[in-house]
């Protein structure tokens, strides 16, 4: 993925996930942490190595009870 689509992938994440900030590290893995404290059993962090695998893993903290849409 180049950069350019890259960045629109995190700003999408990032707008349709407003509890989460994404980032993508220097190795290509997805990330995203949330900005405030996360529900019993959910998690603060959530990794995956495609921007759709993040979004799958983002769904899933929304499943479990989380902030992923707000």
């Amino acid at each position: 993925m180049g950069t350019a689509a890259a960045g629109t992938a995190k700003a999408e994440i990032g707008r349709d996930y407003p509890g989460w900030q994404p980032w993508q590290s220097s190795a290509g893995r997805w990330w995203a942490v949330r900005t405030g404290r996360p529900p019993s059993g959910g998690a603060m962090t959530v990794d995956a190595d495609t921007p759709d695998g993040l979004r799958a893993a983002l769904a899933e903290q929304e499943r479990l009870g989380g902030n992923a849409r707000q």
